[in-house]
């Protein structure tokens, strides 16, 4: 702050030899118009800008300071900072922000008409605590919520930097760079402003105690240097959201939830397991006509299908498929009937192999190498369970001479000489008809009975001993 002294453009200076004994008169020149040549100017600031830490240079440890202007109060919290906080609930009004590296002070909002002057009450540096350009953390609570973290750091420079990430879990800002991983948790940013390096702030960076010619790097045809952006790592927070899951009830569930993830998920891809890579395509046929094999574009086929131009299914026995050949051949009885052209060949390939290595970005290795090639467009992976050939089947076939309508696994009440011929007559069962349930066949005369399910009930097709039941 300045002072100055009143106006002296109007003032005249004379001189005048004075000896002793000698009566003189002395010349007095004077304004008596106070009015007279004085204006008063309002001047209306946008922000008050001061220096806590003038006279050092000491880094400000994070929330040690307190000073007044006028009448407020001001605290630092963080690299913000806030005025007249209420003791009862610790509110405040944010003001401004402090550099923690330089100690100046930008204020924005302040009570007008007040007395400007400053009273540091308390401050606190150190030069003991380097300032950081990087920091990495994991939340002990896992998984995150997609873009629920919030991550506030005081830079010495540039105040408080409030960092949120996207969907990817990426912060990108223009001196923020860093990646989460919403599954585990783990936070890794870097402070850095991207600067091209000129002529002209060459000899300014080369001066720099950080600066080193192997971080320089070309990009479209200029040079280009990341900058550190020092933060204080006492100051860094965060705020984030995470999943907690209850047990799964192994009841409800219909197996042992002992050994599942916590969310329940079970990964597919395991090192030693077995993996399909196969890719679905398309291929129109140029003509329909009996008796013609047309080849595929790839060999080797897994799968393969025949449908009209409207989605209709060809039957089976229209045709033949070579897989190894990759070649479809109408029928020699090959008739359009109901079909309309063109036809189109829907078919698969696919390798199979044993999984060698599973990294956390999802890519995976497998023991020997693709024998096919594969567009990522129209290609999905996927795990196998090799677990051997399973069949449905049926158990615990007997015969009971009355029925209460009570389920048992064992014969009850009074027993029956007549029995079902199972040995030359296997009761017939398929993987794609099969359900897990408990069945009756109760007699209704000497050739006409009827099928009821535990769960399922009465089954509306009525049956006879003399033909095929196939409900």
């Amino acid at each position: 702050m300045a002072f100055y002294s009143p106006q002296t453009s109007s003032i005249i200076g004379s001189e005048t030899t004075l000896k002793a004994f000698n009566t003189v008169d002395i010349n007095v020149r004077y304004r008596d118009t106070s009015g007279s040549n004085s204006a008063t100017h309002t001047l209306t600031a946008d922000k008050l800008k001061l220096d806590l830490s003038s006279g050092f240079d000491e880094q400000i440890l994070t929330g040690s300071a307190r000073f007044k202007v006028g009448n407020d109060t001001f605290l630092d919290r963080s690299g913000l900072l806030y005025r007249n906080v209420d003791p009862a609930n610790n509110s405040g009004i944010q003001s401004g922000v402090i550099q923690y590296g330089t100690g100046v002070v930008e204020i924005d909002s302040w009570t007008p008409n007040a007395d400007n002057s400053i009273q540091l009450q308390s401050l606190t540096t150190t030069t003991d605590l380097p300032p950081v350009n990087k920091i990495a953390f994991r939340t002990p609570v896992i998984p995150l919520r997609v873009q629920s973290l919030t991550v506030l750091v005081g830079t010495l420079e540039y105040g408080q930097l409030t960092l949120t990430a996207d969907e990817n879990g990426v912060i990108e800002t223009s001196r923020a760079h860093g990646l989460v991983n919403w599954d585990n948790g783990f936070v890794q940013i870097y402070f850095y402003t991207k600067t091209e390096v000129t002529v002209d702030n060459r000899t300014e960076l080369e001066a720099e105690d950080w600066y080193d010619p192997l971080l320089e790097y070309e990009e479209a045809s200029k040079t280009y240097i990341n900058v550190p952006v020092w933060v204080d790592a006492s100051s860094v927070r965060y705020n984030a959201i995470a999943y907690t899951y209850l047990p799964i009830d192994s009841e409800l569930l219909g197996l042992s939830a002992t050994r599942l993830p916590i969310d329940g998920r079970v990964p597919i891809f395991r090192v030693g397991g077995i993996g399909i890579v196969s890719s679905t395509k398309s291929q129109e046929l140029p003509s329909a006509i009996a008796g013609t094999t047309y080849d595929l574009n790839d060999q080797r086929i897994a799968w393969c299908e025949l449908e009209d131009a409207n989605g209709v299914k060809v039957g089976y026995d229209l045709y033949t498929v070579d897989y190894d050949y990759g070649r479809v051949t109408l029928g020699g009885d090959f008739t359009l009937l109901g079909l309309v052209e063109p036809l189109i060949a829907k078919y698969r390939y696919q390798d199979m192999g044993q999984i060698r290595d599973v990294q956390i970005n999802g890519q995976l290795t497998f023991t020997k190498p693709l024998t096919h090639n594969y567009d990522a467009v129209d290609t999905i992976v996927g795990s196998a369970l090799v677990i051997g050939d399973m069949q449905a089947r049926y158990t615990r076939k007997f015969v009971q001479q009355a029925w209460n309508s009570v389920w048992n696994d064992e014969p009850t009440g009074s027993g029956v000489s007549a029995n079902y011929n199972d040995s030359l007559y296997p009761i017939l069962i398929t993987n794609k008809g099969a359900i897990q349930e408990r069945w009756a066949i109760v007699f209704t005369g000497a050739e006409s009975f009827y099928c009821v399910g535990e769960y399922t009930g009465r089954l509306v097709l009525a049956g006879s001993i003399s033909v095929d039941y196939a409900p």
